[in-house]
């Protein structure tokens, strides 16, 4: 079961395109102030990454950025003796300095403690909030109420996930993730981010998950939680009560009734049942390809239950070996002869009840001793023609797959995958 939580982990993460946009906006901004405060030149330290970002725990959808900015000394002092409310006239200065930079495109608005700038492009927008740093503590501005200076010590709460995942074994980040998948899913239920790690971080220092797999530690974090007095604890014990639901099936072996189960817990980014994970985890494991590319990494991996997506594969056999030139297909191989031969032609085609302006992706995996002296065990992807064909030639001995990728937009809205065995020399006459 731990391979389908792997799956649900690969999904709540942000794909490659999201991370490069949240990298650009708070680099940009925090560069654009540092130019506004400080005659030297920018690099990165006066900046600091709070929040689920900071701290390694955000998920998808992307959500604001929290990046905190160290403010000079003299810019302290002057708005500490400003008559009036030094603090709201600190932010609007903020505000003011970053819209000379973001004229057109962006709003900015500033409340509270922090700046906020809404970009019109791209996935994110970032919460700033100024700060002023005396021996490791943040004074940070609260303009409410006349205005006041507030300790704040952003490198705690950071410290605080690192020391508890170190003390887990690596646990904390990801159950964190998992939480608020399951926060996410249930949108009636409120419930911060920062309380959700502050409960995974207390569970694990009473709770021992050394050995345990993903199932269990889920399973034992929900009914740790549902023992507390809560808010929400109506939600809790619904979620208690489909993981014990869901251990029990996966303790008797009815293992796709027990990935049912955790989906009415995390929704479709948990994967349904499929009984070739954990081979393809041990075949990645033995024959690794610094090529591959994973689809979650690329699109947003949300696929819609109501579509389907079915690989066909024809199969030209070899022109030379005394092989019938008859096409025919990937099963009448495999149940005539166990597999394909080499140097076969495969033409893969992708058939889905899907209407409408689709893209279709492809993946080839390679594995096995040929393949890997090769060096071509593959695993990059890459688009294929619009009518969801895809074209190859059979070269190595092994058990070898293809994966096709049905994206509307930037979400992945279907997939499948189709083993392609070759392993035998024996023609239509022997």
């Amino acid at each position: 079961m731990d391979e389908h939580f792997d799956v649900l982990l690969s999904r709540l993460k942000l794909t490659t395109k999201q991370a490069e946009d949240a990298k650009t906006k708070y680099r940009r901004v925090a560069k654009t102030l540092h130019n506004a405060y400080y005659s030297n030149e920018y690099d990165g330290s006066t900046k600091l990454l709070i929040g689920s970002y900071g701290k390694r725990t955000n998920i998808r959808p992307p959500a604001d950025i929290d990046l905190l900015f160290k403010i000079p000394a003299e810019t302290y002092d002057r708005y500490s003796n400003y008559e009036g409310n030094g603090q709201a006239a600190l932010l609007q200065e903020i505000r003011q300095k970053l819209s000379e930079k973001y004229t057109t495109t962006e709003k900015i608005s500033a409340w509270g403690k922090v700046v906020l700038v809404k970009f019109s492009e791209g996935s994110h927008d970032v919460e700033l909030l100024p700060a002023f740093e005396v021996g490791g503590v943040f004074m940070i501005p609260n303009s409410e109420n006349s205005g006041s200076w507030e300790s704040f010590d952003a490198r705690a709460d950071m410290k605080a996930i690192s020391d508890s995942d170190t003390a887990s074994g690596g646990a904390a980040r990801p159950l964190i993730k998992m939480i608020k998948r399951w926060r996410n899913h249930t949108p009636s239920m409120n419930l911060k981010s920062y309380e959700i790690e502050m409960l995974v971080v207390e569970f694990l220092e009473n709770n021992s998950v050394a050995g345990d797999s993903w199932s269990e530690i889920v399973s034992s974090f929900f009914g740790w939680l549902n023992n507390k007095s809560t808010s929400f604890s109506s939600y809790v014990s619904s979620a208690n009560n489909r993981a014990i639901k869901a251990r029990e099936y996966e303790l008797n072996g009815k293992l796709k009734e027990a990935c049912d189960e955790w989906r009415k817990i995390f929704g479709n980014r948990f994967p349904v049942y499929d009984v070739n994970l954990s081979k393809i985890k041990e075949l990645t494991r033995n024959y690794p390809s610094s090529d591959e590319e994973f689809i979650e990494n690329i699109f947003d991996m949300r696929p819609d239950p109501n579509l389907t997506l079915k690989i066909t594969v024809e199969v030209a056999p070899p022109k030379t070996g005394g092989w019938q030139q008859i096409i025919r297909t990937l099963e009448h191989f495999i149940e005539k002869f166990g597999g394909l031969p080499k140097a076969s032609s495969l033409q893969f085609r992708a058939v889905t009840n899907y209407e409408g302006d689709g893209r279709y992706y492809w993946k080839v995996r390679n594995f096995g001793t040929e393949a890997q002296t090769s060096n071509d065990l593959r695993g990059k992807i890459k688009e294929g023609a619009p009518d969801g064909t895809w074209s190859e030639n059979t070269k190595y001995f092994g058990t070898h797959y293809i994966e096709c990728y049905l994206i509307q937009g930037e979400r992945c809205v279907a997939f499948n995958r189709r083993y392609v065995p070759i392993n035998t020399e024996v023609n239509d006459e022997q």
